[in-house]
Order: structure tokens, then C-alpha cells, then sequence
């Protein structure tokens, strides 16, 4: 039986005006089980038209050049793909990154890390795994470090980031490539932090497709307990890290905070602090 919800097209609308198309381009959205699906279409629509909402609730006709970007956005939508990728960017602490499939889409959580950090300035800063650029580009402009140098072992990652540096103009920030599981920074820094694949494989296998699919899977788990990055920051942070120097790393909520105390066992100044949701999502060892 051909299943009415499987495609959506502006040309069946009767009257194809902006308000008619947001009230069935959600209905549609939500028949595939979709969420937040008004917002995601004004916000999509926004982007298209480069206005603000109130323009879309005027009764002005959409322009037929704008039929196929607008279908093809509903459509590609109910398939799984995230939003954020349909429109190559996404909003973390107030800014516009550009995405793509080669790095995270960036999570609110983490923008609990930038609020950790920021009360502080430090001279100089290392984020580890940097993917799209999202916290060192962030602490750059919110002026919580003079210099930041960013690694990562993809260059594809590092490809966005460069963009969202010139983007944003984050002129404080050094990126280049780096596995840090095999090596070792040669300069030491003030503040050290990370965003690492932390997602263990079996809880991997239950991600929903929409992350499975559409975000790099290196990026995300270590292919084993997620705990692969913490043991070897444990063995290198006291050549990397300044005296009086800190740490915040982002953590899985899946996590006991007694093994991660037994990985850091030779750092005497350990604390664990909640995301919004009160789970345990960081940690903080000073040197």
C-alpha cells in the first residue's frame, strides 16, 4: 500500500503561501514521528530567505525557485538526517559553526564546559579532538585564553574548523593535526581540555541512526569502554600541564566516577560537576 506520509510536495498545497506550508510541512514532519518539527521548518525557512519569523507569516506565495530546496529539506528531514546538516551549520554558545558530516554536531552540554572555564583567563590553552572548532574558537572570543593551539587526528575535522576560525575571526587560535594517543605536545599549557570519544561500543550499537549514520563514528567511540582517552591523559598531563595548571574533560553520563578516579589516582585534586540535566558530564583535575 503506498503510504501517504512518505514524501512531501509543495505542489500539492492548495494555497502555497509560507503559513499554509509551516502548518503541513510539520504535520508532515510529526506523521514520521519527528519532534520540535515547527520550529526546525521556520528555522530551515529562515535560513532559505535570509528573514526573520514574522516575515513567515505573511501570505506572499513562495517563489517556485524555492520549491525544490524546500521539499528536498522536508524530505531528506523525515530520512533521518540531522537538522543541522541539511543547513551545514549550527548554533553553540550564541555563534553559527559551520558543520558537515566530518565533525559533531555540538551539543548544549557542552556548552556547560565553556561555562566552567570562563571565569578564569589563562595564558595558554590545548583542546584536544577539536572536530569543528566549537570550544577553542569559543574561548578565544569569549577571551578565556591568549593562545590556544587545537588538535586533532582528522583533517577533514580540522577542514571545517579552519573555516569557522575565518568565519568567526578566532585569530588566537593554532590548528594542526595530531593523534594523542601516539604523541605528546612539546609545549606545556594552563588549561587543557577536551571533548574526546567517550561513548563506549555497546552503548554505540543503541545510538539512534541519526547520530549512527550521519555523525563520524571516530568521533564519537573509542571502539571499546570509552575510556581510552582518560587513561592516556592520565599518563600525560603532568608533562603537558603547567604547575597550578587544570583540566576539564567532558564526560559520559554512563560513567562511575570511582573509575574515573582510579585512572587519574596519581592527581590529587579531582572534581566532577553536572550538565543541566544533573548528570555527571566533567571533570576537573589541577596539577
Amino acid at each position: 500500500m503506498h503510504d501517504s506520509r512518505s514524501k512531501f510536495s509543495i505542489q500539492s498545497l492548495d494555497k502555497k503561501t509560507f503559513p499554509n506550508l509551516i502548518v503541513h510541512g510539520t504535520n508532515f514532519l510529526k506523521s514520521h514521528n519527528l519532534t520540535n518539527c515547527k520550529n526546525e521548518i521556520k528555522w530551515f525557512l529562515e535560513h532559505l530567505l535570509q528573514c526573520n519569523k514574522t516575515n513567515l507569516y505573511s501570505n506572499i506565495l513562495i517563489n517556485p525557485k524555492d520549491y525544490n530546496r524546500i521539499n528536498n529539506f522536508l524530505n531528506q528531514r523525515v530520512k533521518g538526517i540531522p537538522f543541522q546538516q541539511l543547513i551545514n551549520k549550527a548554533s553553540f554558545y550564541g555563534r553559527d559553526f559551520i558543520i558537515n558530516t566530518d565533525v559533531l554536531i555540538p551539543r548544549p552540554e557542552t556548552e556547560v564546559l565553556i561555562d566552567l572555564i570562563k571565569h578564569n583567563k589563562y595564558n595558554k590553552m590545548l583542546d584536544i579532538g577539536t572536530g569543528s572548532g566549537i570550544i577553542a574558537i569559543t574561548a578565544n572570543l569569549e577571551n578565556i585564553a591568549s593562545s590556544i593551539d587545537a588538535i586533532d587526528i582528522d583533517p577533514k575535522a580540522l577542514k571545517v574548523a579552519k573555516k569557522n576560525q575565518v568565519k568567526l575571526q578566532a585569530s588566537k587560535v593554532n590548528f594542526f593535526k595530531m593523534d594523542i594517543l601516539k604523541m605528546i605536545p612539546e609545549a606545556k599549557y594552563d588549561i587543557i581540555v577536551s571533548n574526546p570519544p567517550y561513548v563506549s561500543l555497546p552503548e554505540y550499537n543503541q545510538l539512534d541512526v541519526m547520530v549512527k549514520d550521519y555523525e563520524p563514528i571516530q568521533a564519537l567511540t573509542d571502539f571499546k569502554d570509552g575510556l581510552t582517552f582518560y587513561k592516556r591523559y592520565a599518563i600525560i598531563l603532568k608533562e603537558i600541564l603547567n604547575e597550578n595548571g587544570v583540566a576539564f574533560f567532558e564526560l559520559s553520563h554512563m560513567f562511575n566516577k570511582e573509575d574515573l578516579k582510579k585512572i587519574f589516582i596519581n592527581f590529587q585534586n579531582i572534581k566532577f560537576y553536572n550538565d543541566l540535566n544533573e548528570d555527571c558530564r566533567f571533570i576537573k583535575i589541577t596539577s
